[in-house]
């Protein structure tokens, strides 16, 4: 493993808290600096139901929501006693597979860790899955960490 940040990528579902977790046992046990992004992605599709004033200021909002949301999670996290002397966290917006892909490259990072939902097969399908992708594209080595067995 290069010297680069360990990334860990949470939407914070219960299967990200867990690659978030064992990314921040990677991070401390090798001395590497973290960033824990959430991504928010593209929220409102249009709709004839909507018009465009009403799509707009639901968008802000929704957007606004997500965002303080975000801010909380994140700031719980970095609060977390087993959490790495060096942490970053990051809020994003955009594509989650884009920007993580971006993200690792402009900081050289030396490994992705993502949380594995476990979609069912038709849900992996139709949406494709943001750890798939990273798997075949990031520029470097990527953890996946699977739910835990019930």
């Amino acid at each position: 493993m290069s010297e680069g940040p360990i990334v860990a990528a949470t939407d914070f579902s219960s299967a990200a808290r867990r690659g978030v977790a064992e990314a921040m046992r990677l991070a401390v046990q090798r001395g590497l600096p973290l960033i824990v992004v959430h991504v928010i992605p593209p929220l409102v599709a249009p709709t004839p139901l909507l018009d465009e004033v009403q799509l707009g200021q639901l968008s802000v909002d929704l957007h606004r929501d997500m965002l303080q949301a975000a801010q909380r999670e994140m700031e719980i996290l970095s609060q977390d006693n087993a959490a790495p002397d060096k942490i970053e966290t990051k809020i994003l917006d955009g594509d989650p597979s884009r920007e993580l892909l971006g993200l690792c490259q402009a900081r050289n990072a030396s490994l992705l860790v993502l949380g594995s939902h476990g979609a069912g097969a038709l849900n992996e399908l139709m949406f494709g899955s943001v750890a798939r992708r990273m798997v075949r594209r990031a520029p470097c080595s990527v953890l996946i960490v699977r739910p835990e067995e019930k």
